[in-house]
């Protein structure tokens, strides 16, 4: 039977956290998202599997299927968030999880979260304009609000997130990134004699 706080399921994580102490390889995982063009600005993506120590990790028939597009005025169709609006949503994500984690994990009982993020981006660079401004966001900012039964040990789950949230680290600190590229040439057709 699990044990839920904060509809954290605590027996689940407690079992993941001490398989990991005691098989490191447990916590080396990998997140895959897939995507095709969906013509014009349009992006549709698909997530499914996860790794861990290399294995496939995630429950059989698991698949999430979401689209991409972009503003008007940056040529798409506006038909659904774009890349940059997933970004702050990703991180809205990770901090909404992690502190309701985290509030059960200090045992404290939590009736709400709201977290709003900006994200904020220089166009001039991003459109080729002006080459010497980077064509990444210029800056984050994000506020949290919370509402339960112990100020203190909720400021506690929401400071500790601010340490140790796994996409707000992805984003404040240089991460590697290679890249491969294929290509499929079109057949030719033949010309007519």
């Amino acid at each position: 039977m699990s044990t839920l706080k904060n509809g954290i399921n605590m027996t689940d994580l407690g079992a993941y956290v001490d398989s990991v102490k005691s098989d490191p390889s447990q916590g080396q995982v990998k997140f895959v998202a897939r995507s095709s063009w969906g013509g014009g600005a349009n992006t549709n993506v698909e997530v499914s599997q996860f790794y861990a120590d290399g294995k496939p990790a995630a429950p059989q028939g698991r698949s999430f299927s979401f689209s991409l597009s972009e503003p008007g005025a940056l040529g798409g169709d506006d038909t659904a968030p774009n890349p940059g609006e997933m970004i702050a949503a990703a991180l809205c994500g990770c901090l909404t999880a992690g502190i309701a984690t985290n509030a059960a994990l200090f045992d404290t009982t939590l009736e709400d979260i709201e977290v709003s993020v900006e994200v904020e981006w220089d166009m001039l660079g991003i459109l080729g304009l002006d080459r010497s401004v980077p064509s990444r966001a210029k800056g984050i900012h994000y506020t949290v609000t919370l509402r339960g039964d112990d100020a203190d040990k909720l400021r506690r789950a929401k400071e500790t997130l601010d340490r140790k949230s796994a996409i707000l680290k992805t984003l404040q600190e240089a991460v590697p990134v290679t890249t491969d590229v294929v290509i499929r040439e079109t057949a030719s057709e033949p010309s007519a004699v």
